[in-house]
């Protein structure tokens, strides 16, 4: 009685052991994930700040500013712009400088402009360049400002943040992919004489093996369920801390990180519980005392 009792609670300790391994190393993915969701919306964000600043004409009449507006408005790489018309700029230099500029000059010698931010698939230096080289062509325009070397170096502060993060992701998955085998390996290992006694009896390979799987997969769910509040909860968290990180949070990529999150608790689990079961099928007594 107290030999079946200590095998009941050796089986139930090694199944616990197991969720919450998986469920620890489903969260870290978890969050991995969700870093770089964060990242790429922040990067995002900021190519959204990038842009240049037309300059117009002095001579340049409503109509051809409001061309202009109208080709800013169906242009497909304008994030948004800002149009400051001339006594705008006259006025706001004025306040700057605390001097009345229109009356030492006599004369307005300032231009409308348009402040652009480009869209993020256009934040890269040969984009702009084409961009503005377009329009420095048109008849309204006097010149295009830009900050090609500013978004040369961001786009390539980004890029190698990314693929930092890229290689911690693979590191990272490899590493979970390997704890999680041996973590399932331990529980089937703690019933392997269950598996032999089985096998003693003429049960067969597929009988064996299904409610090894499927403990195996019913693990890999609920570690996944497990880890999907825990997470769930670090960015709730988090954004109610920062209001900023929530803008880079997007619900529908969240929600497939949690899709994927039982996705893989569920492959994972239920591959590692497949061979760690056939590899004990395969032993004899002797090897049943080998790990």
């Amino acid at each position: 009685m107290a030999q079946r009792r200590a095998n009941r609670i050796s089986t139930f300790g090694s199944q616990l052991t197991a969720i919450v391994s998986v469920t620890l190393v489903l969260f870290i993915l978890g969050v991995l994930a969700i870093v770089g969701i964060a990242g790429r919306s922040g990067a995002d964000m900021l190519r959204s700040n990038l842009g240049f600043i037309v300059k117009i004409e002095r001579e340049a009449g409503d109509a051809e500013i409001n061309r202009l507006k109208k080709h800013m408005n169906t242009s497909p790489y304008v994030a948004s712009y800002v149009y400051s018309s001339a006594d705008e700029i006259m006025a706001a230099e004025t306040q700057y400088l605390g001097e009345d500029i229109a009356a030492i000059l006599d004369v307005n010698p300032y231009g409308a402009e348009f402040d652009v931010k480009v869209t993020p698939e256009y934040a890269n230096v040969d984009s702009i360049e084409a961009i503005s080289s377009a329009l420095a062509g048109d008849s309204a325009v006097e010149t295009v400002l830009t900050e090609s070397s500013m978004i040369a170096a961001v786009n390539s502060t980004l890029g190698r943040v990314s693929w930092i993060l890229c290689g911690v992701a693979l590191a990272l998955l490899v590493i979970s992919i390997v704890l999680i085998n041996n973590t399932v390996h331990l529980a089937v290992y703690s019933r392997r004489f269950v598996i032999h006694t089985m096998k003693l009896v003429g049960a067969t390979g597929s009988f064996i093996r299904r409610p090894f799987v499927l403990a195996g997969a019913m693990n890999g769910l609920i570690s996944a369920a497990i880890a999907s509040l825990m997470l769930v909860a670090t960015v709730a968290y988090g954004a109610n801390v920062d209001p900023l990180l929530a803008s880079c949070f997007s619900l529908p990529l969240c929600g497939l990180v949690v899709a994927g999150l039982f996705v893989a608790g569920l492959l994972i689990c239920t591959v590692a519980s497949l061979f760690a079961t056939n590899r004990y099928l395969r032993a004899n007594y002797d090897e049943m005392f080998m790990k």
